[in-house]
């Protein structure tokens, strides 16, 4: 942690910032300390300022969801700041009552390719058992007639997968390398070449029934969902005070616009989110 601010941001992916502590199961990057979060935050009591993950409790079963929040809560020193982003479950809810009546009352083809998105908004990351799902598949058309409601919707991502497939960028076979790296440990040996060669060894015995258990184990996909009742009320029992909900430009975090982790170059990564804060 020499010469990182006492910020931590956890589950970052490759949105993170250099002069932070940043911690993911895996990456290749070395700006990314590697832990199982599941197992607990790997740091002493009252070591941070501030807490920030983003769609990151979304994919914590939700019976471990207040132990991983008082983690949170136990390496934050006093008057320390949690800031958490989550796809919004009331957001997604009304936008479905929106478009569900508009398509009773007086549908058009633009409505109708809204409805199946909302669908897809509300249960794909949740039942979906493959890499990306129909939501990936649905922006990998050719011609998609509600491509501004969308990417007013997902932001960043959807505009990063749209943006791959029109410019002929299979990821597909880079995220399966990239997975298969990740289960060998980069290139470790012993162990993690065995474990490696069992995992590929039981999905060819097993097959199916093996490759979607081990595929939404993976974290991948959404465990719960949150609105700002039900995260303020874990929040709460956590221990956490003074809970605000937010936007992606706010927050009581010093000099926030500067580390660009919700909004970059003007773009918001999650638009449809739920921002929120709190203090130890």
């Amino acid at each position: 942690m020499a010469n990182k601010l006492p910020y931590l941001n956890i589950g970052c992916g490759t949105k993170y910032n250099e002069d932070w502590v940043n911690i993911d199961m895996y990456s290749p990057s070395s700006d990314v300390l590697k832990c199982n979060i599941l197992k607990g935050i790997p740091f002493p009591d009252e070591s941070f300022e501030i807490v920030y993950h983003s769609q990151v409790l979304e994919h914590i079963p939700k019976e471990k969801a207040f132990d991983f929040v008082k983690e949170c809560y136990r390496v934050l020193k006093n008057d320390g700041i949690i800031r958490i982003v989550v796809p919004d479950l009331e957001n997604i809810a009304r936008e479905y009552i929106n478009v569900l009546q508009q398509n009773i009352s007086n549908p058009t083809r633009i409505s109708d390719a809204n409805y199946d998105w909302i669908m897809l908004e509300m249960y794909d990351q949740t039942v979906r058992n493959y890499s990306g799902g129909m939501m990936a598949k649905y922006l990998q058309q050719k011609d998609i007639i509600n491509e501004d409601y969308i990417f007013g919707r997902t932001g960043h991502a959807g505009r990063s997968i749209r943006e791959d497939y029109l410019s002929g960028s299979d990821k597909s076979v880079r995220n399966k390398l990239t997975r298969d790296m990740k289960l060998l440990g980069l290139y470790g040996l012993g162990k993690k070449i065995l474990a490696y060669i069992s995992h590929k060894i039981m999905i060819f015995i097993l097959g199916e029934k093996y490759r979607i258990g081990d595929f939404r184990l993976g974290g991948e996909v959404h465990m719960w969902m949150y609105d700002r009742y039900s995260l303020t009320r874990l929040l709460k029992n956590a221990g956490f005070k003074d809970i605000e909900v937010k936007n992606p430009f706010e927050s009581n975090i010093p000099r926030w616009e500067i580390y660009k982790l919700d909004v970059r170059d003007g773009l918001v990564y999650d638009p449809t989110s739920l921002f929120i804060e709190a203090k130890k």
